[in-house]
Parts: C-alpha cells; structure tokens; sequence
C-alpha cells in the first residue's frame, strides 16, 4: 500500500515549496503556541532576539493609563511572517523591500527568507540596513531572518519530544518532501573533479587551483585533480577567494571572498606562487581575473573513469553517494577509498 502524505508532491514551482513549510508551521502552532515560539526563535539563531507569539498571562497588571488594576489578564500578541521563499538563490532586493509593506504594526514582525543554501552574506547585510531603515521611518518593527530547508528540519526535530508520535510524522514526511525535492543540499559530500592538465603538479605543489573570476561553479566540499581518465588528487576546499596581485608593490588584493573569510600569510604565499609559476611556465597572466580554490593539500588518489571517453572540463561527485557512507573520513582515507571505485 502506498503511503498517505500530508504534503503535495510532484511539482518545483516555489508555491508549492512555500504552501508545505506553512503547513509544516501551523501544525506546529495549532499543536503548541509556546512550541511554535520556541521553534521561531531557534530558527532566528539570535540571542538578542526572543519572539512571543502565544498567549500572555499577567496578574495585578495596571492599564495603560493607570486607572485601574484588574485581577488578571490573558492577551494574545500579533505574529506575521511573511515568506519569501527561492529555490536557486535568486533572491531580488527590490521584491523584498516591496514585502515589507505586508506588515501592519503587529507584535512580532519577521521577514523570512527561505532557500535550499544561505543566501549571500552581502544581500544579507544590504537588506538588514535597508529594513532597519524603513523600520525607523515608519514605526515598524520587522526582523528580517534567512534560513534553509535543512535548517528548519534539525530545529523542528529538536523542540519535539519522543511522545510528539503525529508531529513526528509529518516532519519525517517534509524531510521526505524536502529530499524528494533536493531541497537539502550535500555540499559537504560534493567534490568537483576538474580537469589540470599542465597545471596538475602546479595545483599539487601549492595546493591551489585557479579558474577565471567569472566562470560559475556548484557548491562543493572537495576538489578532486583529473587527468588521463582518473582522479589523482583530492582534496577539501578551506577558501575560495578572487584576488588580484599589484605588481608594482607585490600586494595581493582580495576582490572577493566566495568561501571563508580571511587569508593567513601562508595561504597569501601560495596563491602569489602559483600565480608565478603560471607566468613563468606556461607564460600565462593570472595576476588578476582569477579566483583561487585554496585546499588543506591534494592527497594523492586514483578514482578511475572505467568508459572509454576523458570529461571534458569538470564533474560533481557525490562521495557520500559513492562510498555508502554517512558521513567522510580523513583526505587520506578518503583518497584510499577512491582507490576501490571506478565511475562512468
């Protein structure tokens, strides 16, 4: 017998998305009020912020103008939260700015951003400035909050007790709806193979490998060194930065930061070398224009390509998917591990 699901299937348009996290939310509320409060605030990931969206009791509370004090009191506050809701990290400034006259002076006001991954740091910080803004200028109060598929998931699985058996369902049935959907990325289990060629020694050597700033990639955990129909080195990626060298001063300026946050000194020794060696063995400028995968070392493997035709440029790997695995070793297990697979 096929099993009943509580959530619509067989569609990716984001309505469909969006109309199933509402339902999974007002299970939750019409469950427990003070549960679903708790479940909002953990999404916030915010201590500075704590959210009251079920009923308020007070006793011996005086009125608003100190005229009388009843016994007690019970107030429902108001709660709106208005859902934007991506599935490929599109969001648009000027659409969300348009959501915040969705509002209208409720209690607790949030703007909540939903997608598969983060969206980028930089919206984020514009879109925060812009609604604090618009909060000041029209007496508003709205926070604005992102969080992804998974990470509603893990919050609603931890407010649950072992006797929520109904609650419990539906969630494993969303994870179900959210997976069926690929909703819930593996970026930690991808690796993208690349293929070197002439730089394959340069890229082991120091550990990086370079691509120009704007050819577009998948997110990925590890980099996996291709050539001559195998993986031979593989390794995880720690930052990802577009930087551009001043020759006049030897400066290497950060453009951007599309993976991490910083640079050590010796990782800013690693890419100007690279960068050299670039220049002086394959007489190619990368000096700027480029971005650079910046790993914690190649180990050297040998996942082979068991069909007849090399790829062309790149592919994703599923490593959890590939080795039946949970959850990935150490670089050096896991290049051992390569070592027994093939693929096509």
């Amino acid at each position: 017998m096929s099993r009943v699901h509580y959530f619509q299937r067989y569609s990716q348009k984001e309505n469909v998305v969006t109309n199933n996290t509402l339902l999974l939310f007002s299970r939750l509320y019409n469950h427990s009020p003070a549960r679903f409060e708790d479940f909002l605030n953990a999404l916030s990931g915010d201590s500075n912020l704590a959210f009251e969206v079920g009923m308020q009791f007070a006793q011996q509370q005086g009125n608003a103008s100190q005229t009388s004090v009843p016994d007690g009191v019970m107030n429902q506050k108001s709660c709106k939260v208005v859902i934007e809701t991506k599935l490929y990290g599109n969001h648009g400034m000027p659409q969300l700015l348009n959501h915040l006259d969705s509002f209208n002076g409720e209690d607790t006001q949030v703007l909540l951003l939903l997608d598969p991954r983060q969206p980028d740091s930089t919206l984020m910080t514009s879109l925060v400035d812009k609604v604090n803004g618009f909060n000041q200028e029209n007496g508003q109060n709205i926070v604005c909050l992102a969080t992804t598929f998974t990470d509603i998931i893990a919050h609603f699985d931890d407010i649950l007790f072992e006797y929520d058996l109904e609650l419990k369902d539906i969630l494993e049935d969303y994870r179900d709806f959210c997976h069926s959907m690929n909703l819930v990325p593996r970026d930690e289990f991808m690796m993208r193979a690349i293929v070197t060629g002439t730089t394959f020694e340069d890229n082991i050597k120091f550990g990086v490998y370079y691509d120009p700033a704007e050819r577009g990639f998948s997110a990925h955990e590890y980099l996996g060194l291709y050539r001559n129909k195998s993986v031979r080195g593989i390794g995880r990626v720690k930052t990802i930065v577009h930087a551009d060298l001043d020759e006049g001063t030897g400066e290497l300026k950060v453009i951007k930061f599309i993976k991490g946050t910083s640079l050590s000194e010796e990782e800013n020794q690693r890419i100007v070398g690279i960068m050299r060696v670039a220049e002086q063995l394959h007489g190619w400028d990368i000096y700027t224009g480029h971005q650079f995968f910046i790993t914690d070392g190649f180990e050297p493997t040998s996942f082979k390509k068991a069909t007849k035709y090399p790829i062309q440029r790149s592919k994703y790997f599923d490593l959890g998917r590939v080795l039946d695995l949970e959850s990935l070793p150490c670089n050096k297990e896991l290049a051992q591990k390569l070592k027994e697979k093939t693929w096509e």
